[in-house]
C-alpha cells in the first residue's frame, strides 16, 4: 500500500509526518525563545527625583533619570535595547496588563500585582536583591495641624489620610485601620491637605517633596513627619505576558541589575550628576 504523498508505505509515511510535526513544533519553540529586539519600558510622568525628572511625557536626553541611565547599563552588559515612554501611573499599569508595554518601573511588590505582572523571585519570595531603588513613603501634614505618628501608629485624624490611588502604601494603611481617600495624583493630594480638606498625606517622600518645593507659594506650610511610614524596595515589572513568553530576557534583565547598580560607574552617577 502507497503512503498518502510520502514515499515508502504507510509506516514510512506516518514516520515522515511524525517528524514533520516535531520539525514544525521545535521551529516554533525555537522561534518563541528567541530574545525580544527590544523592551518597552513605561515610567511615571510625575517627577519623582531621581527616578523621574521633569512633569509629563518628555524625556531629558541629558538628564532622563537615574533608572533610564541604569536601564541602558543593563543593555550594555546584555545586548537588550530598552525603548521608554513617560505616561501617568495608573495608564502605566494598564498598558502593563494590557500588553501595550513590557515592563514598568519603579513598582514595588503588592500581590495583586502578580494578575498581570512578574518581578524577579526566589524560593517563592520576591528576590530585594534584584530590586532597582529602596524608597521611603512619608506621611506629609500642614504645619501645627496636631497629627503625629510614632512609628507604629497615627494619631491626632479628624478626617481621612490622602493616597495616591494605585499606589502600594494604601495597601498598608488600610491594613492598619487608616481611614483614607485616593485621589489621582500627588499635587492634587497637595492641595487638598492645603485647603483642610485631609489631615495627612501618605507619599513617596521625593514625589512629595519635588511637588511641594515647585509650589512653595501653596505647599510651603506642609511638611513630613518622621520617621517614615515605609521603606519599600522597588522593581523593574515586566508584564505577565512579556515575562511567560521571554523568561530568560526578563531573568537576564533582572540579573544584571544589581551588577549595575553596585558599580563604580553607577555611584558616581548616583552621587554626582543625580544627587540631590
Amino acid at each position: 500500500m502507497i503512503g498518502l504523498g510520502v514515499p515508502g508505505g504507510n509506516r514510512e509515511g506516518m514516520m515522515w509526518r511524525v517528524v514533520l510535526v516535531l520539525a514544525i513544533v521545535m521551529s516554533t519553540s525555537v522561534r518563541a525563545a528567541e530574545p525580544a529586539a527590544s523592551i518597552r519600558v513605561v515610567f511615571n510622568t510625575a517627577p519623582n527625583p531621581p527616578i523621574t525628572y521633569g512633569d509629563g511625557t518628555f524625556i531629558d536626553p541629558d538628564k532622563p533619570s537615574l533608572i533610564v541611565e541604569m536601564l541602558r547599563m543593563v543593555g550594555e552588559r546584555t545586548g537588550i535595547v530598552f525603548e521608554f515612554q513617560r505616561v501617568p501611573w495608573q495608564r502605566g499599569l494598564y498598558m502593563i496588563e494590557h500588553g501595550q508595554a513590557d515592563a514598568i518601573f519603579a513598582s514595588s511588590f503588592t500581590p495583586d500585582r502578580l494578575r498581570y505582572g512578574a518581578y524577579p523571585m526566589k524560593d517563592g519570595e520576591v528576590d530585594a536583591r534584584r530590586m532597582i531603588y529602596l524608597l521611603n513613603y512619608t506621611l506629609f501634614v500642614r504645619r501645627g495641624a496636631g497629627v503625629k505618628w510614632n512609628g507604629s501608629q497615627i494619631s491626632g485624624l479628624q478626617r481621612p489620610v490622602g493616597v495616591t490611588q494605585d499606589f502600594a502604601i494604601a495597601r498598608d494603611l488600610k491594613a492598619m485601620g487608616v481611614p483614607l481617600e485616593p485621589e489621582a495624583n500627588t499635587v492634587s493630594n497637595l492641595r487638598k491637605l492645603a485647603l483642610g480638606r485631609i489631615d495627612a498625606y501618605a507619599e513617596i517622600e521625593s514625589l512629595a517633596e519635588a511637588a511641594i518645593k515647585a509650589s512653595p507659594a501653596e505647599f510651603g506650610d506642609i511638611v513630613r513627619l518622621q520617621p517614615p511610614l515605609r521603606s519599600r524596595p522597588y522593581y523593574l515589572m515586566f508584564s505577565k505576558r512579556f515575562a511567560a513568553s521571554h523568561p530568560d530576557v526578563a531573568e537576564r534583565v533582572w540579573n544584571a541589575i544589581p551588577e549595575v547598580t553596585t558599580s563604580a560607574e553607577y555611584r558616581a552617577l548616583a552621587t554626582g550628576k543625580y544627587a540631590q
